[in-house]
């Protein structure tokens, strides 16, 4: 059996502690081919000094970027790639075991997919970041947008082709999300597919939605779905995404933490108004 080796490209800012957790994960993992490439974005030594105690013991790659970006920062890790199979941890995340075992494993068994997406939930059993599926499913554009987030996808590096992370959606752009989103519809475009398997997991702690992060995310979110219909021309998707709006207003009527949900609703609105494509 074949065994293709995965990129881990992880952008870090603000955190030691859940690096050394994931680290340490990795040294266990039963899988062993693997490369981990950080893309450091403090202004401090903390990261830096985590790579040093664990370049001999992992194979590792590290680069530092004083520009603050999600998706700027994991293109530079695109661009500095050695593996078959490219991956996004979260520098928060922590991975099972096996869970470059059942990756590999998966794309051993099904050579025409070309990505792969699992399951996540808070190793403590209180929830989940994503409402997840309890069925394995292919993906499609009519399931985008809640079958994965960008740590739990794995995708073959050969479907990359001219694909980079839009650096205006992500975790610390104009809009705050939607960036892994990007990546699929992409990957759909261009006749790639994928397939979610409900019983693998990573975990990722769940936190306290607030208004400014609802607005945020919501930015992103209409931000996605203006660039699905309008770039990649996923036409289909524009009444999807009214629909969605018009339930997202309902459930403010309906529905306590009011402020929340009103800021996720105006941030979809603006998203799909105001995004405009990266030139």
């Amino acid at each position: 059996m074949h065994s293709p080796k995965f990129s881990l490209i992880m952008a870090t800012l603000g955190r030691d502690k859940e690096i050394i957790s994931f680290l340490e994960v990795l040294l266990k993992q039963t899988y062993k081919y693997f490369e981990l490439l950080i893309i450091d974005q403090n202004e401090d030594n903390r990261v830096l000094n985590i790579y040093n105690n664990y370049k001999e013991k992992l194979d590792i790659k590290y680069f530092h970027n004083d520009v603050k970006g999600l998706s700027v920062n994991r293109n530079i890790g695109l661009k500095n790639t050695s593996g078959e199979i490219i991956a996004f941890p979260d520098d928060d995340c922590i991975y099972e075991s096996d869970t470059l075992e059942k990756a590999a494993a998966f794309f051993n068994e099904n050579q025409n997919y070309s990505f792969y997406i699992c399951n996540t939930r808070d190793i403590r059993g209180e929830g989940s970041v994503l409402k997840t599926k309890k069925n394995n499913e292919d993906i499609s554009i009519f399931n985008f947008t809640n079958s994965g987030i960008s740590f739990t996808i794995f995708v073959r590096n050969s479907a990359f082709k001219t694909f980079n992370f839009d650096e205006n959606l992500g975790l610390g752009t104009l809009f705050g999300s939607g960036e892994e989103s990007d990546l699929i519809l992409f990957l759909l475009k261009n006749n790639n597919k994928g397939r979610y398997i409900a019983g693998n997991y990573i975990y990722h702690p769940v936190k306290s939605e607030t208004a400014e992060k609802a607005f945020e995310y919501g930015k992103g979110f209409g931000a996605i779905y203006k660039k699905a219909v309008f770039y990649y021309n996923f036409i289909i998707l524009l009444p999807i995404y009214f629909l969605r709006i018009l339930k997202c207003f309902i459930n403010i009527i309906l529905y306590n933490n009011k402020k929340v949900r009103y800021a996720s609703f105006n941030g979809r609105l603006q998203g799909f108004f105001y995004y405009k494509k990266q030139k």
